[in-house]
């Protein structure tokens, strides 16, 4: 059993705050991610995440072991599937709403660059479809295998490879034009 295996049986077992806080604290940079590129918008994305947490708390007895990134990633998809049909439509986000990144460069023409291409790649994902996006999302923020997509999403294998094949076409081609 891996630490984060262990820190959710720890509380799942005994209650112990400590470990779901540490589990939070160790989920919290991807899943927040991988929600904002599902839901398009920070505000979303944040109350998604206590969501998330909120069901974990009350479901996590019926844990029954495997990668907690995929059981965690399962759960936010879930929530965010939840939160858009509940909003009935997928939103654009708006300027004010979409996701800043801060950059460590000490060059301001390089910083520049970086964070236009992080918008150019962030509107290329929210150009995909929600079938391709999740999938890209669930591979690259979630860090889930295709196995662990496919398993999650109760798709065949081959399903969750053409569409991530698909996704990566259409995402070249963007960027190539943006």
């Amino acid at each position: 059993m891996g630490i984060e295996e262990n820190l959710l049986a720890d509380y799942s077992r005994r209650g112990r705050v400590e470990s779901l806080s540490a589990l939070v604290s160790s989920n919290a940079v991807w899943m927040l991610a991988f929600l904002r590129g599902m839901l398009r918008s920070d505000h979303d994305a944040d109350d998604a995440f206590q969501n998330v947490w909120l069901r974990v708390i009350k479901s996590s007895s019926s844990y029954n072991g495997g990668s907690v990134k995929a059981y965690l990633t399962k759960i936010a998809r879930s929530v965010a599937i939840d939160m858009l049909r509940r909003k009935g439509r997928y939103q654009d986000m708006s300027e004010e709403e979409s996701c800043e990144y801060p950059s460590l460069e000490a060059d301001p023409a390089q910083a520049y660059e970086v964070s236009s291409s992080r918008v150019d790649v962030k509107r290329a994902i929210d150009a995909l479809e929600i079938h391709e996006r999740e999938i890209v999302l669930m591979r690259v923020e979630g860090e889930l295998s295709f196995k662990e997509i496919a398993a999650e999403l109760s798709l065949p294998l081959g399903t969750v490879l053409t569409r991530m094949r698909n996704a990566t076409i259409k995402l070249k081609k963007f960027l190539k034009e943006s």
